[in-house]
């Protein structure tokens, strides 16, 4: 069902009156940002995990004496606990994406998964403040990571369900710029870098602030964490207009709609009052008919999904995005920049110097993309991030091979941080945008959560190989994953910008009858599907004569 109705400034109402409306807009401090911004704390606490480690694992080995030393923190033992670490926050983020796809998570809507993770987190950052040995670190990453793998899906699917079809491009910059590597950004990357700055050079060994900072580092996320739980469960209880109409609370609905674009809901037995109002009562309709309709098919399993023509090529198409997302490196190189950049001969008093500065090009990249998603494209922007993420690999090859060791390490930070930034505004800010929008609602919490796990198990795999590579091997590795996968893009992935939510290009809706499970004629229609259709649509307002345009 579409509402063939337009959104033009200018438009009469009741045809020729003479009066004009405004267009139907968001307010900018509205409901749907104030919402926005308390979802932005679960991608601080996303990137900030995945970099927390950067600045202080050297003096979490000296502390313990993994290397049977206070000295020395580079034996083969250390690079092993160091590296299982740093991976088994990946493993628990794949146990929370596959979690986020259980019924009962479905069920419960974004919000409250984000609410389930902020407890992971908080249980997470005070094993980590803790620990009094490496199975204390283990549990402290592996419920960090828990929380980490439901808030990298919930987080997304939160912002782009609660915010406006016109502001969703923006809103979801808002949270690109705040992510690391779920999309991973700058903004915590670049707070998880300040944070080790107190410590003092890793050269000066395990002095007094050495052996306590780290402790501070991982138990940060218990307060921010703890804040967000607080917000969304007593002072901003926001649930998403789609998710009400999908559990049937239509009232609850309506009332969220019309606060979303700053007005009062109106009084169905007096009239509509104009055609704004008229539209919102459409876009209530549509989802109406869009719940309705997944909710009159039995549940979907990726495996039967695979199955399905109509289906198939978005959830493999999805899983190749959601991998190589992981795939390029971007999480490998930020968790061992510091040793990275040390290879490259930077001093060891500026190390995290590098990082943070590294941090700041990003911050500004990401600034500057916030305003390309809607202009430029999903698409255009995943292709030139990704072939500037090549470029910057191959002349790093170069680097190492061509050019004297003193000059390597200037060469290094520049073409690293074209690598950040470039993954930043491509990759980063894009996958999980693009893949909340290809997949209808009937199999978008299944697909969402097996794209998680592909994500989270290549950034184990990823991530722990890369702590036993050299600098050149990292470099040609990362290079030759981004030149792969920027060919697998330019073929199969298709341009979502503009597009309604529920019509994908992947899986448009004029297309829906050709799929043997969401079709007309599928064995998975509840038997039960025509009664709750009808139960969907009693809740629908009076029509006002012209104030409605032809509905299909």
């Amino acid at each position: 069902m579409r509402a063939d109705l337009d959104e033009n400034e200018g438009k009469k109402i009741g045809g020729g009156s003479g009066k004009t409306e405004k267009p139907l807009e968001a307010p900018n401090c509205g409901i749907a940002t104030q919402a926005v911004y308390t979802g932005v704390i679960s991608s601080f606490l996303y990137g900030y995990h995945l970099c927390n480690l950067n600045s202080c694992m050297d003096f979490i080995a000296l502390h313990f004496e993994w290397c049977k030393s206070t000295v020395r923190a580079d034996c083969l033992a250390s690079a092993i606990d160091g590296g299982l670490i740093n991976a088994i926050l990946y493993l628990g983020a794949a146990a929370g994406a596959l979690l986020v796809g259980r019924p009962f998570m479905v069920n419960s809507g974004a919000r409250i998964q984000l609410l389930i993770s902020d407890v992971f987190f908080v249980a997470g950052g005070l094993f980590g403040g803790l620990a009094i040995g490496i199975k204390g670190l283990l549990l402290s990453r592996l419920f960090s990571g828990i929380g980490l793998g439901i808030s990298a899906i919930s987080a997304p699917v939160y912002i782009a369900e609660v915010s406006p079809p016109e502001c969703r491009g923006h809103y979801w910059c808002m949270f690109a710029l705040c992510t690391c590597y779920e999309v991973c950004s700058c903004c915590c990357l670049l707070a998880a870098e300040l944070v080790g700055l107190p410590q003092d050079p890793p050269d000066m060994g395990l002095t007094m602030r050495n052996d306590w900072w780290w402790r501070a580092i991982l138990g940060l996320p218990c307060l921010l964490a703890g804040f967000q739980f607080f917000v969304f469960k007593y002072d901003l209880p926001v649930d998403s207009v789609t998710f009400l109409v999908r559990q049937g609370r239509m009232d609850e609905a309506r009332t969220m709609l019309y606060k979303t674009y700053g007005r009062p809901p109106p009084d169905l037995e007096t009239g509509l009052g104009d055609s704004n109002a008229a539209k919102l009562e459409l876009k209530l309709k549509d989802l109406a008919v869009v719940a309705a309709e997944a909710g009159a098919t039995r549940p979907i399993t990726i495996i039967q999904a695979l199955q399905d023509p109509f289906l198939r090529c978005s959830v493999v198409v999805g899983f190749f995005l959601a991998s190589y997302q992981q795939l390029t490196g971007i999480n490998a190189l930020m968790a061992y920049s510091n040793t990275l950049f040390a290879q490259a001969g930077i001093p060891a008093n500026s190390l995290t110097l590098a990082s943070v500065l590294m941090c700041v090009a990003n911050v500004l990249v990401s600034v500057l993309s916030t305003k390309l998603v809607d202009s430029l494209g999903r698409r255009t922007l995943l292709l030139w991030g990704s072939a500037t993420q090549t470029l910057a690999m191959a002349s790093m090859v170069y680097v190492v091979h061509m050019l004297p060791a003193e000059s390597q390490g200037l060469m290094a930070f520049l073409f690293f941080s074209l690598f950040v930034v470039s993954w930043n505004y491509g990759l980063g800010a894009i996958t999980w945008l693009w893949l909340s929008e290809i997949y209808p609602m009937e199999i978008r919490g299944q697909a969402l959560s097996a794209c998680g796990v592909i994500k989270w198990i290549s950034c184990f795999f990823i991530v722990l190989i890369a702590r036993f590579l050299n600098l050149h091997l990292s470099c040609v590795l990362f290079g030759a994953v981004s030149g792969i996968g920027l060919v697998g893009m330019w073929l199969w992935v298709l341009e979502t910008k503009g597009c309604d939510i529920e019509d994908s290009p992947m899986t448009p809706r004029s297309e829906r009858s050709t799929s043997i499970l969401l079709g007309p004629g599928s064995n998975h229609a509840s038997p039960n599907s025509n009664k709750h259709l009808r139960m969907m649509m009693s809740d629908e307002p009076p029509q006002q004569g012209p104030l409605y345009a032809r509905v299909d």
